[in-house]
């Protein structure tokens, strides 16, 4: 599974689109903390998702993002990774499907945010995460 998505933006407009990704990421249920150049958005329980596994309700299943920025000149890349859920992840067939589920829902989300928001240049990694 895809753990690292890269979109690129003109260097001008990475502050919106940081500001646009992190709407999209509140819109998705997700608490989203600033540092730096850094964005973490965080959904779920992780002391459920430890305790319980796989009978925690996906909707408050733990999951954890995080969005740098690398500048290189007039264009910026934007980069969404998962970042490390630790013991907090459901295990097995039911855990990686509503972690591949999830990842696809984020990334369509902060993709559709860029392009509405008119700040997307391309996207700079191979496939797409779409279930269409």
């Amino acid at each position: 599974m895809d753990t690292t998505t890269e979109f690129a933006v003109h260097t001008g407009d990475r502050c919106t689109a940081m500001e646009v990704a992190a709407a999209a990421l509140r819109r998705t249920g997700h608490h989203v903390e600033s540092t730096g150049g850094t964005m973490t958005a965080t959904a779920g329980s992780r002391t459920l998702t430890i305790l319980l596994g796989a009978l925690v309700q996906p909707a408050r299943e733990y999951r954890r993002y995080e969005l740098s920025t690398v500048v290189d000149g007039a264009t910026t890349t934007i980069t969404l990774r998962r970042a490390g859920h630790g013991t907090a992840v459901s295990g097995g067939s039911i855990g990686a499907n509503r972690r591949r589920a999830a990842w696809q829902q984020v990334t369509a989300a902060v993709e559709d945010a860029f392009r509405a928001a008119g700040v997307l240049a391309t996207r700079t990694d191979t496939g797409s995460h779409r279930t269409q």
